[in-house]
């Protein structure tokens, strides 16, 4: 049984042994590993040590000349109930280990044991530690207000969240957010919102301008006054009035219809508006935090979206980094969603395996972190495994083909940067006259690939730009998986 070694680099180790001999072969082989490890003869001793070590798994023998490895569980049960606690029992002693996992120790060995069998159990016993560890870390942010959880520590990440620093300490009256679809729109402008002190704690309002129809949209942001329709038996607050000193999100502020952002266009500018029917002018406080995905420049083109209207909105931009820019961020992400969906729903936290971060990094992950939150979501509901591995992960991979055309986005990027890239795309292979057979070209490609890779999957899936799951899928689909070599 191989022990999991990358989880035991620097991990502490206290071992309690009255055994010298027994103790110090323990400890070594844990050096071995990687571990920094403490030894203890007896209780006295384990406690004392285990307050100056504060270690991050216990190894006990079940009987010590002054108590019981058992004491020592009960003891730290209360303070350290996350601790993985490994207990040692003499052979047949059946009775201590049914106590031990009563009281929820992480394992129990029965001597005499295979050192490998130990190690393994540290192991694994490392690996949880560690995972609770980042448990604790992401808490603060799951109690916390969404805005402050913009997880990661790439250079662009750390770009990020200065910009947002900055624009929220100067409270800026007017922000534009772009970004793929899924980037984190929502979460950035909340944290323009409850970063600045002069908007935290006042409203925070939230309209999506493309599933509200056109014929209420207007009363919706403006009000309207009694008897302005058909309908209209009372006045009615628009949301820019009710947002008071606060803050106005107008998600997918493309879709808004030209009509509409003519009204729109005054009331940013002048900080003025009128209900609907009224005659009055009403002055707004609130600073508006406009979102779109779409390249606001290229609707300008296009006379989709009024020029006048994105220059006044486009004050201060902050663009969002798509997930594939930042993939050194994309695990500690998975992590954090990990552990507010599992604390959401009141289950433990699976750890990652290295084949399913590799999964994840090696994705292209169109959908950006909504896209990452939804796969992740769907394998813990769904199989509840321990440790998620590569073979849970269920990736919609129809989209990779498309994503060869997304380019990172970017408002300010030529007009004809994108149908310049589908040129060149378009040639990289030219239909004949007499046509040709997908599946044939698509079993083509899975045996180059293969024999380029010496038929390693996971260099072969990375040739091809799939996950290892999907091409394992469509080397059995075409019956190729007989080439795979051992």
């Amino acid at each position: 049984m191989t022990p999991p070694i990358e989880f035991l680099q620097d991990t502490k180790v206290l071992v309690i042994d009255d055994e010298e001999i027994l103790a110090w072969s323990i400890m070594n082989e844990l050096k071995k590993l990687g571990c920094e490890t403490r030894g203890a003869k007896n209780v006295k001793e384990a406690i004392e040590a285990f307050s100056e070590f504060e270690p991050d798994v216990v190894v006990s023998d079940l009987k010590l000349p002054d108590g019981s490895g058992l004491d020592l569980l009960k003891l730290w049960k209360d303070t350290h109930p996350n601790l993985p606690f490994i207990l040692i029992t003499a052979h047949g002693a059946v009775e201590s280990a049914i106590n031990a996992v009563r009281l929820n120790a992480f394992d129990y060995l029965q001597k005499p044991f295979q050192m490998n069998s130990l190690m393994a159990a540290v192991g694994r016993a490392a690996e949880v530690s560690q995972l609770r560890k980042k448990v604790s870390r992401f808490e603060g942010a799951i109690k916390a207000s969404t805005a402050v959880s913009i997880v990661g520590d790439s250079a662009v990440m750390r770009e990020l969240r200065r910009k947002i620093e900055r624009v929220a300490a100067a409270n800026a009256d007017t922000v534009l957010v772009c970004g793929e679809t899924g980037s984190g729109k929502e979460l950035v402008a909340r944290a323009v919102h409850e970063w600045s002190l002069a908007s935290k704690g006042k409203p925070y309002i939230e309209i999506n301008c493309a599933s509200i129809p056109e014929s209420l949209i207007e009363s919706e942001l403006f009000g309207y006054e009694k008897g302005a329709f058909t309908d209209a038996k009372t006045k009615k607050l628009g949301l820019f009035e009710i947002a008071g000193e606060g803050t106005v999100f107008l998600d997918e502020i493309g879709e808004l219809p030209l009509k509409l952002q003519a009204k729109l266009l005054r009331a940013v500018e002048y900080r003025k508006f009128k209900r609907v029917g009224g005659v009055v002018d009403i002055d707004f406080k609130a600073k508006i935090v406009a979102a779109t995905n779409r390249n606001l420049l290229k609707e300008v083109k296009q006379k989709n979206f009024r020029a006048d209207l994105y220059y006044r909105l486009n004050v201060v931009p902050i663009i969002l980094p798509s997930l594939r820019e930042k993939k050194e961020d994309i695990i500690q992400l998975a992590e954090f969603f990990l552990a507010k969906i599992c604390h959401d729903a009141k289950i433990p936290v699976p750890a990652l395996s290295a084949d399913a971060k590799k999964m994840l990094e090696n994705h292209s992950w169109p959908g950006n972190a909504r896209e990452l939150r939804n796969v992740l979501q769907r394998t813990v509901i769904f199989d509840q495994p321990s440790t998620i591995q590569a073979k849970h992960l269920v990736i919609d991979e129809d989209m990779v083909l498309e994503n060869e055309e997304v380019r990172s986005f970017d408002p300010y990027h030529s007009l004809n940067s994108q149908s310049a890239v589908k040129g060149v795309i378009g040639t990289s292979f030219r239909l004949p006259d007499t046509g040709y057979s997908l599946e044939k070209m698509e079993k083509d490609m899975l045996q180059q690939a293969m024999q380029l890779a010496h038929y390693n999957q996971c260099k072969a899936a990375a040739l091809l730009k799939v996950s290892r799951h999907t091409l394992r899928y469509r080397l059995e689909k075409y019956q190729l998986i007989e080439t795979e070599k051992t």
